[in-house]
């Protein structure tokens, strides 16, 4: 995985502990090489691999094509997070095209924040990618890499920080038109730890509206260990998609 860009960046909306917004700007930091493994045919297959065969696959993006995804993702993730200067390196991409100009792009990549510290961030994405203007669309990302990332590590849950999560989540969703006091519990959740900065969770339970009844909520955050701020938090509802902060692609 090679360093591909920086980026100067900022925000995340309803976070009182981040900055103040800054446009971001790229920097180009590395030309991209992309493997390109080319695919053989084995001789003697029956007629079930064959048939296989024809069925449109994932296969390697090239060089243009990542060039204008991680220029999506840079300004995607410098839109979200308030540090002044943010890393971004990518790994592997597959794209999978599903006619003329409907082409899905998903692959890896890792984040770093300055602040003297080097640890990097797992994250996933999937967008799409318009081969006629040469241009991706906005990004889904995933943070985190299922423990499989450098440096992670599933840890203890922490209940303090839990309760803080919990009470902000209340908060925003008591913010919603006609709202009024609400109780989150959340039960079943994941603590992940990147190197010493990142703690990355991932929990369901139930947000209680009280007399307007309850509903199965489900929250991904990330809090920055150093800082001690929270730098992600998006929620959804079972029943009320639009408590989450941000927008799924079309047609996922």
């Amino acid at each position: 995985m090679a360093p591909f860009l920086r980026s100067q960046e900022h925000k995340r909306n309803g976070t009182p502990s981040m900055p103040a917004v800054r446009r971001a700007k790229l920097l180009l930091l590395a030309i991209l090489s992309v493997a390109a493994p080319c695919a053989s045919a084995q001789a003697g297959e029956d007629a079930a691999v064959r048939a296989a065969d024809t069925i449109p696959m994932p296969s390697p993006v090239d060089e243009q094509v990542l060039a204008a995804v991680a220029a999506v993702l840079v300004a995607t993730l410098g839109d979200e997070f308030g540090d002044s200067m943010l890393e971004l390196t990518l790994g592997e991409a597959r794209l999978a095209v599903a006619g003329p100009r409907d082409h899905v792009v998903h692959g890896v990549g890792e984040l770093r924040f300055s602040g003297g510290d080097d640890t990097w961030l797992a994250f996933r994405y999937r967008t799409r990618y318009d081969p006629l203007f040469v241009s991706a669309g906005y990004p889904e990302i995933d943070l985190g890499a299922d423990g499989e990332g450098a440096g992670e590590r599933f840890v203890p849950n922490d209940a303090a920080l839990l309760g803080e999560l919990e009470a902000r989540m209340a908060g925003e969703l008591e913010s919603l038109p006609g709202a009024a006091r609400v109780f989150v519990q959340l039960d079943d959740i994941s603590s992940m730890q990147s190197g010493s900065r990142f703690l990355h969770i991932e929990a369901s339970g139930i947000a209680d509206f009280g007399p307007d009844g309850s509903t199965v909520a489900n929250v991904e955050a990330l809090y920055d260990l150093h800082a001690g701020a929270w730098l992600r938090i998006n929620h959804t509802l079972e029943n009320a998609a639009a408590a989450r902060t941000d927008e799924p692609l079309a047609g996922y």
